[in-house]
């Protein structure tokens, strides 16, 4: 396997090369992206396939080449200029606006009082200049940190961010091997098109919350509960999302089974979340930035485009009718796994982290391609676990598979951010990318639901004869 590797990852050197050369704005419609894009994509998905086939134990040469084309990958294109989001731009004036002794919560760009920080280089590629920053405050600390190591070098943005990723597949490997898997399955996240290109062409502020992540799951695994708490809560400082998965890593029973929530693990979670706003607390409430606005913005929703038309066909409100969506499946998640069912091992302690996960992708009405990014991890670690009755050709026929296929997909959105006159083709490509994810999902469901209506005469009668 060892010279197909090699091969794959030569040709994938070279897609990424041609990618950082000719790579323009893809709402151009120039075809440069989707080119790349789905070379690299069937590239990619050849490396998953050999990994899940393999049945002998990894080599450390396999391992090495893996990371090895990994770091080539990222280096290709991290001195690439950014195309295809201009947060990055955002982060680095944020870390100027810092480094001048001005709270980035106080004054968007667009205002008078940092006028004088404006260049040529930096603030005209700023999305949403009249608007104060949307980061909570831990990933304010890390740019203005960035920033002053090496000031407004865009491409040293880039390098850090895919530090962060590449660290967290250092930990992948040890946590992969810590429940027993193969950790060649590292490529599965090492080599995904999705995470290179956002952690490292894009360079968003997830290449710092995944390795975080990593650590806060294999805190978990360790029983390590103050650990768990304070990776977690940092990780959320850097970008709030990965505060869904508090209630799935909180140890809730002790090992007799008995409910007995571990205290530690929110306290330290919330000192960690909220010691970094100490030195903006003079915004006051501005320290909530531009949130709340946000998160009325919608783009590439799934499930929630459908529930929002209903709702707005009855007379409510979309937005709110979502959101009390979501609240109410994350209660009903968060009260079986916390207080009902206490994990029965350490691999049920990190594959629960797909419920959350899962019920924020379908529900939620604003999916930008790196919001996918915590999930490639979960991936690498459940892909390759399925029995060999449900594989064809290597991949599982089940939901793992479907969620692959969308974190392989959803990029596809990025051609489509245009104006409403494009709606046929948003509408395409939202298909395109949860279509597959659906039909893994109802698949797996029904055969859910199969295997109980089968079990339950056994049960039946183990109750009669009881």
């Amino acid at each position: 396997m060892t010279k197909r590797l090699l091969i794959l990852g030569l040709l994938l050197l070279g897609g990424y090369a041609f990618y950082a050369l000719s790579l323009r704005d893809p709402r151009l419609h120039d075809g440069s992206f989707q080119r790349t894009f789905f070379i690299t994509l069937v590239l990619y998905a050849i490396a998953v396939w050999l990994i899940l086939r393999r049945q002998s134990p990894s080599t450390t040469r396999e391992l090495i080449l893996i990371f090895a084309f990994a770091v080539g990958f990222r280096a290709v294109l991290v001195f690439s200029q950014p195309e295809l989001s201009s947060d990055m731009y955002r982060y680095v004036w944020d870390g100027r606006v810092q480094a001048n002794d001005i709270n980035p919560y106080l004054y968007p760009p667009g205002a008078d009082e940092v006028a004088h920080l404006r260049d040529e280089a930096v603030w005209p590629r700023i999305n949403r200049k009249e608007a104060v920053t949307v980061y909570p405050a831990g990933a304010e600390l890390a740019f203005a940190a960035i920033w002053r190591l090496w000031p407004d070098n865009v491409h040293w943005f880039q390098i850090v961010m895919a530090g962060g990723d590449l660290l967290a597949g250092a930990l992948l490997v040890v946590l992969l091997r810590a429940l027993g898997k193969n950790p060649l399955a590292v490529l599965i996240y090492l080599w995904s098109p999705l995470v290179i290109v956002e952690t490292t062409q894009s360079a968003h502020v997830d290449g710092l919350v995944l390795p975080l992540l990593l650590g806060a799951w294999l805190a978990r695994v360790k029983g390590r509960d103050g650990l768990t708490g304070l990776l977690l809560g940092a990780a959320t400082a850097l970008k709030l999302y990965p505060i869904l998965l508090l209630p799935v890593l909180w140890r809730a029973h002790d090992v007799e089974g008995r409910f007995r929530p571990a205290l530690s693990t929110p306290l330290v979670f919330l000192a960690a979340f909220l010691i970094p706003y100490l030195p903006y607390l003079s915004a006051g409430a501005g320290v909530i930035g531009y949130l709340p606005t946000y998160f009325g913005e919608q783009s590439n929703p799934g499930l929630a485009f459908f529930i929002g038309l209903l709702a707005k066909w009855m007379g409510g409100s979309p937005e709110i009718v979502i959101f009390l969506l979501l609240f109410a499946t994350l209660t009903v998640i968060y009260y079986a796994l916390f207080y009902l069912r206490p994990p029965a091992d350490n691999l049920s302690i990190i594959r629960r982290s797909l419920w959350p996960i899962g019920a924020f992708t379908l529900l939620t009405h604003n999916l930008l391609p790196w919001y996918m990014l915590w999930l490639v991890p979960l991936l690498a670690l459940f892909l390759p676990t399925s029995s060999s009755d449900e594989s064809r050709g290597g991949f599982p026929l089940n939901s793992w598979t479907g969620w692959w296929l969308f974190c392989c997909l959803v990029s596809i959105s990025y051609p489509f951010f245009v104006p409403s006159e494009m709606l046929i083709l948003r509408v395409l490509a939202s298909l395109i990318q949860f279509l597959p994810l659906y039909v893994f999902l109802i698949y797996d469901l029904v055969r859910w639901l199969q295997r109980r209506r089968q079990l339950q005469p056994e049960l039946i009668s183990n109750r009669e004869t009881i």
